[in-house]
């Protein structure tokens, strides 16, 4: 057998007969589309939408990426904004319009129209180091660090964007220096200050013109050594590095004009244009944005929010422990939480009512790749949790699949992740250009309708508290079970509204409730909320648990089957009973004669299934009441 019949058919193993069924779009995978260095043309436009259409792709994510001139190959290619630039989006809106193929834009976080006032901010100070008892009317503090001309420019520069926000004058031990301004020394940084030695400067253009004492203004410091505070904001000066012609500031989140300005000056004449309404989807990807901590109306909206004036603790944000420990992580918590705030409702739901007035769909879920594993099944158990489907992922990245790699060696890598709980791939890879490729996107395709139907069946929620995404997840369910991480969120809305097993946001049943954080370290609040799941009957395990299974616990595994194979389980519930959709994968490279043994509705009653899987095979096995628990055979997908 020669390569191309051997790759062809080895990702086309046994599945149902379904050589006349048809697909909705919905079912088929996606594709990213970059338009590298401008390297873009008319016949280029047309062999790429042409080819990924007939190749079967659902769909294509359009990303202008870097400049023409970046690369030698690019010197004459198109750059982003110019006449030709939308000279070329005009025909790719008007043949893929023609070809019925659904489009989205990837959504990039600025432009050249976003000015430095308009462009995400943060907090910057200097300090001066001065003996009390001396005059200080007069002085001249030092400008921090400013943007300037694309570029930041070091503290004692003026000329650059910065506007001051606040003064103080800090009492501080030692005779060198604060020991709080070393931010390596956990030791120093727990020495808190009181806020009696903590008192406010007057200031006008940069010169000192007193300090508030007892709320009068005088123009000497108190006794002691004192460390001065200037602080204010600038821009990032962050700009996304894709861009090309296209880079500009990144645009201040916590400001609804500044983000109306991003979305008016890019994406509404993007969506306005000829056919722009084949685009049904914007993309914003937060992993690829960066961060701030200042920004429009940043210090009224944390008190509106907090209930307490940012203003005299804006030093925490320069490090200072003010009052205690705790209430120094209190303060950098309540700052994060009303970043994290600010974010979703003046950026992500200003641009989407936006995007909606055009009838255009936002999509701002972040959509991990399968190089990243911690991050794939971060996405899958929120999906779960908050009943959201599909569940994308970029397919075959970075080792675990190489852009030139044939679907002999993707198809276990696809299996793999649809057994975890991707139910939508994304490609960014060659193999969507070449026509042979058909049969393994129709696979795809096959597996992704049956995967997307229902909802998935979960017996576990591990309680994970953490939520550093590079904290990795050490849990591993005993063989027969599925589980999903929640957080603190998703654990306090757990309720009883629909079950008395419990369901969370997504009316999502989980049985068994794993908590991997030892007691004495969660809150009051939540020791709460496990007492109060305890007493609804729902299983906690928060002990390390030795046994095979949850069968003491009335919770035999879902299916039983043997080494080096994995499973996704679907429940469809229908106005004539329930269907479940077991997909099976043979993760060794040969053939195999197994049995698989499956939990149905009553979880008593096992349905036993004798199987013959190829190497690398994969099968659905789909259980119904309607017609006495009989089993869809398996067969093979016929070559197109």
């Amino acid at each position: 057998m020669n390569s191309k019949k051997r790759y062809m058919v080895i990702a086309l193993l046994a599945l149902l007969v379904v050589s006349a069924m048809a697909y909705n779009d919905e079912a088929k995978p996606w594709t990213f589309w970059n338009w590298k260095y401008g390297s873009v043309s008319r016949p280029g436009i047309h062999a790429d939408l042409t080819g990924m259409k007939n190749v079967g792709m659902g769909g294509i994510w359009l990303m202008p990426v870097r400049e023409a001139g970046e690369c030698l190959e690019s010197q004459d290619g198109v750059a982003q904004l110019s006449p030709e630039f939308w000279k070329m989006m005009d025909y790719s809106f008007q043949l893929a319009d023609s070809l019925d193929f659904d489009m989205g834009i990837h959504v990039l976080p600025g432009n050249p129209f976003v000015l430095p006032a308009e462009s995400m901010q943060k907090v910057v100070w200097t300090d001066t180091i001065m003996k009390g008892g001396k005059k200080i009317e007069g002085l001249q503090m030092w400008q921090p660090e400013s943007y300037k001309d694309g570029k930041m420019q070091s503290a004692g520069n003026e000329g650059g964007y910065y506007q001051d926000i606040a003064a103080f004058a800090i009492r501080f031990k030692g005779k060198t220096g604060p020991a709080w301004r070393n931010a390596t020394d956990s030791a120093a940084r727990s020495e808190a200050v009181p806020m009696t030695d903590v008192l406010p400067l007057k200031m006008e253009g940069g010169m000192v013109m007193g300090v508030m004492v007892n709320g009068i203004l005088q123009n000497k410091l108190p006794k002691g050594s004192w460390c001065l505070l200037r602080m204010g904001h600038t821009s990032t000066g962050q700009t996304h590095a894709t861009d090309g012609k296209g880079m500009g500031l990144e645009v201040d989140r916590f400001s609804p004009a500044a983000v109306k300005k991003l979305f008016d000056s890019w994406y509404a004449p993007l969506l306005n244009r000829p056919h722009g309404d084949v685009v049904s989807y914007l993309y914003i990807d937060p992993r690829e944005w960066g961060s701030q901590n200042w920004g429009c109306q940043f210090a009224e909206e944390f008190k509106v929010r907090r209930g307490y004036d940012l203003i005299p603790y804006l030093p925490v944000m320069a490090g200072v422990p003010l009052e205690s420990a705790s209430r120094y992580e209190q303060v950098q918590n309540d700052i994060r939480l009303t970043i994290e705030e600010l974010v979703k409702e003046k950026f992500f739901q200003t641009f989407t009512r936006l995007a909606e007035e055009l009838y255009v769909e936002v999509s701002c879920a972040p959509i991990p790749r399968t190089d990243h594993p911690d991050d794939m099944f971060r996405a899958v158990s929120r999906a779960h949790i908050y009943n959201e489907n599909p569940v994308q992922a970029v397919a075959c990245t970075g080792n675990y699949g190489a852009r030139n790699g044939t679907p002999a060696l993707l198809k276990p890598l696809i299996d793999r992740h649809l057994a975890l709980g991707i139910n939508r791939f994304i490609f960014q890879h060659d193999i969507v250009r070449h026509p042979e490729a058909r049969g393994f996107m129709d696979y795809i395709t096959m597996c992704q309708h049956y995967l997307q139907q229902g909802r998935p069946v979960v017996d576990i929620a591990v309680f994970h508290p953490s939520e550093n995404p590079e904290q990795k997840n050490s849990y591993r369910a005993p063989r027969g079970y599925k589980y999903d991480l929640i957080n603190k969120d998703a654990l306090l809305k757990w309720n009883f509204e629909y079950s008395p097993k419990g369901k969370l946001p997504g009316n999502q049943d989980y049985r068994i409730l794993v908590v991997s954080q030892p007691d004495s370290s969660l809150s009051t609040e939540i020791k709460a909320k496990l007492e109060e799941l305890r007493e609804e009957g729902i299983v906690i395990i928060d002990k390390p648990y030795q046994a095979k299974n949850f069968s003491q616990y009335g919770i035999d595994p879902d299916v039983i089957l043997p080494e080096n194979m994995d499973y996704a389980h679907r429940l469809v519930l229908e106005a004539t009973g329930r269907k479940d959709i077991y997909f099976l994968i043979n993760q060794e490279n040969k053939e195999r004669q197994i049995t698989a043994t499956f939990r149905t509705g009553t979880s008593r009653i096992r349905q036993i299934v004798n199987l013959n899987l190829p190497a690398y095979g994969s099968v659905f096995v789909i259980l119904s009441n309607r017609d006495d628990m009989q089993i869809i055979s398996p067969a093979k997908l016929p070559l197109p």
